[in-house]
């Protein structure tokens, strides 16, 4: 196996996927070209054996499956996540500091370390959800340049900084986002521009910093590999590899990437959920097996849960 090939593959997919809703279009993007066809929760199941299809939930969430025959044994599942630890961008997020600069107000989401963060080219990302003239739609915008940085103090500031410090996430890590100008809710502009709207038609917004470091390998002989999101990102890209490349023979090769595992996988798109039992549960609906057949099918099912760990974390 070529490992340069498949690392250029993965670092390609972890830049282009600044958070879940970003990894998701992604992966839905791969699989219509390999000639997936796309299913709604809440339109009926069409399905054939010997095709692949998947499936999306709140739009950061997949499950992605390929049946081989009609009298299928089980599913073979490999499951992974999503999300990872960021910093989330709150609503009238704009704060100006001594009349003098703007910085942007966020809140953790998940487990996290800060110090990572500081000193490093950041951006957002996410969704937005608007009103346009034929309703109200949601959309992606990725501020695709470094924007904003979340600088460390100066040692003379703090002395005792490299004896340990507590990080206060709404005092130490607001983003630094521009000088005070004019213009008032400067950051609501440069993201409807980027969702072609005017700032008054943007209803609600779920945005997130990211880290706009690309991935890279280091080492060496290249031997390791340094990126954001890793956990779980990698094991989304692997999972998705595999499901591409396999011959499902026996069993229905499912590929499932939840959200919010990093806090607590209890929403209607995390692991907790009830995604993956209605999407198993609809697949033997729809190729025609009974409750009984259905539950016969789980039994006979194994699944993979696919989480990632690192040796340098860099957030």
């Amino acid at each position: 196996m070529n490992y340069n090939h498949v690392n250029k593959e993965l670092f390609s997919f972890l830049d282009r996927s600044p958070n879940a809703f970003f990894a998701v279009k992604n992966m839905c993007d791969v699989l219509s070209e390999a000639g997936m066809i796309r299913l709604y929760e809440g339109a009926s199941w069409d399905l054939e054996a010997g095709k692949g299809y998947f499936v999306t939930r709140n739009d950061s969430a997949i499950i992605a499956f390929r049946i081989p025959k009609a009298d299928y044994t089980g599913f073979q599942i490999m499951a992974s996540h999503c999300d990872s630890p960021v910093f989330k961008i709150k609503t009238n997020a704009e704060i100006t500091i001594d009349k003098q600069y703007v910085k942007l107000n966020v809140e953790k989401y998940g487990g996290m370390l800060c110090a990572p963060w500081l000193d490093r080219p950041l951006s957002a990302a996410g969704r937005v959800i608007v009103r346009t003239e034929d309703g109200i739609e949601t959309r992606l915008v990725n501020i695709d340049r470094d924007l904003m940085i979340i600088p460390n103090l100066a040692i003379h500031m703090n002395r005792q900084v490299n004896d340990g410090y507590k990080f206060n996430a709404q005092v130490d890590m607001l983003p630094l986002f521009c000088e005070k100008g004019e213009e008032s809710d400067a950051f609501m502009g440069l993201i409807a521009s980027e969702a072609g709207v005017a700032a008054k038609d943007i209803l609600d917004t779920d945005l997130f910093l990211y880290n706009r470091m690309p991935a890279v390998s280091l080492g060496l002989n290249g031997e390791f590999v340094a990126s954001g999101r890793l956990d779980d990102l990698q094991c989304a890209f692997a999972s998705l590899k595999g499901f591409l490349e396999s011959s499902p023979k026996d069993s229905v090769a499912v590929h499932c990437v939840f959200d919010n595992e990093e806090v607590g996988s209890g929403t209607k798109q995390g692991a907790a959920s009830t995604f993956l039992k209605d999407t198993l549960h609809r697949i033997g609906s729809a190729m025609g097996r009974t409750e009984e057949e259905y539950l016969m099918s789980i039994a006979s099912s194994f699944l993979v849960s696919a989480d990632n760990a690192h040796a340098v974390h860099i957030c």
